[in-house]
């Protein structure tokens, strides 16, 4: 599929909704308890919440959620409005219209949205396991990793290895780092894991080092999906291992500022955490 001219534009009335709903099905399947409703649709973009929907002619082909929220601590006492932020709740493409930027463009509009009405954060959160998200999300996009939670929606029982931990994307979108990303040349970076090749060709976490660097890759699999087909002991070993780096490298200070690909490989990059990527 070639030449899809793509709009993107706010979502308002009852039958946009609707169709908002039917298409998080091809995602989330028919189970509304998995699914955003139409009223809720409705509430959060009567006040200051945003619904995005990417169309192909009058065929609604994608779209993106997100509400308004607050980085604070409940139990502290924190200025609400200081720290203002949108959650980016929900983004969905339907397979067919996928690599076409779909899911690019519908970020860049919601990035509008936010710094027209002020607003220095948007976020949301990934399987970091995932590596064509990473890469949207970081090098494309030029958001940055900043908080790591493990077990994010309660899901271990369920789902332990696609859907347990989460990496939190932080955008800040008037950041100078989302539009001056630095194109670095990052063939002699250190990096901080070791891997090796099984049998069957999959990827294998050895071990892990904190190299004394300024910038760091870790390397992940280009390809989750098949690790957890072909050997799900070894996905877990994977899930625990990114896991514990993160945990390690964020503790440490530094924070994921890219995702690149060197040869036949994928990296993310940390740097360390110079403050500036914070409220102000």
């Amino acid at each position: 599929m070639t030449g899809v001219e793509i709009t993107i534009r706010r979502l308002y009335t009852p039958e946009e909704m609707a169709a908002a709903v039917d298409l998080q099905k091809v995602y989330w399947g028919e189970n509304m308890g998995d699914l955003v409703p139409s009223h809720m649709l409705t509430s959060i973009t009567n006040y200051g919440g945003h619904l995005h929907g990417a169309f192909v002619g009058d065929k609604m082909v994608g779209m993106l959620l997100g509400f308004l929220g607050a980085d604070i601590k409940c139990e502290n006492h924190q200025n609400a409005p200081e720290r203002m932020l949108i959650m980016s709740k929900r983004m969905v493409v339907l397979p067919q219209y996928r690599g076409h930027k779909i899911g690019e463009n519908l970020k860049l509009a919601q990035a509008k949205y936010a710094r027209q009405h002020g607003i220095q954060l948007v976020t949301w959160t990934f399987d970091p396991l995932l590596s064509r998200n990473a890469y949207l999300n970081l090098h494309k996009l030029g958001a940055v990793g900043q908080k790591y939670f493990e077990d994010y929606f309660g899901m271990a029982s369920a789902d332990s290895v696609l859907g347990a931990d989460r990496l939190v994307m932080n955008w800040w979108v008037r950041h100078p780092h989302v539009k001056n990303h630095p194109e670095l040349d990052l063939s002699n970076t250190p990096v901080a894991n070791v891997v090796s090749l099984s049998p069957n060709g999959l990827l294998v976490p050895q071990e892990f080092r904190l190299p004394k660097h300024a910038i760091i890759r870790l390397e992940i699999p280009i390809e989750f999906q098949p690790i957890i087909n072909i050997d799900s002991d070894l996905a877990q070993r994977w899930r625990d291992h990114v896991r514990l780096s993160f945990q390690h490298l964020l503790e440490a200070r530094y924070i994921a500022t890219d995702f690149t690909r060197l040869e036949n490989r994928v990296f993310y990059v940390f740097t360390h955490d110079d403050g500036t990527f914070d409220f102000t």
